[in-house]
């Protein structure tokens, strides 16, 4: 996965949510509601953008570091992001 991939679930994530997010519903959102991923690999997305200082984390909610409202999506995002959606095995989940 690619990071424009990576700031795109975000952006999904982040307008549908509102800004902070508990983990645990963003989880629930990006894996099981919009089908990115396994809750496994979810978690290891949200490591990957917190490593990237895309989002910031506070105890059990993360924060978009980028401005979400902003960005432009392209009505057919959620089949291009599900093609792409592969997170490192090396990375720990956030827990």
């Amino acid at each position: 996965m690619n990071g424009r991939n990576l700031l795109l679930i975000l952006i999904h994530l982040f307008r549908k949510k509102g800004n902070p997010v508990r983990v645990e519903d963003a989880v629930e959102f990006i894996s099981f509601r919009c089908r990115y991923g396994s809750p496994s690999q979810v978690r290891r997305l949200l490591t990957m953008a917190i490593s990237n200082e895309m989002i910031s984390r506070n105890e059990d909610s993360v924060k978009a570091e980028f401005l979400f409202d902003r960005q432009i999506l392209s009505p057919n995002i959620v089949e291009i992001l599900k093609d792409k959606m592969i997170v490192s095995k090396d990375l720990e989940p956030i827990n």
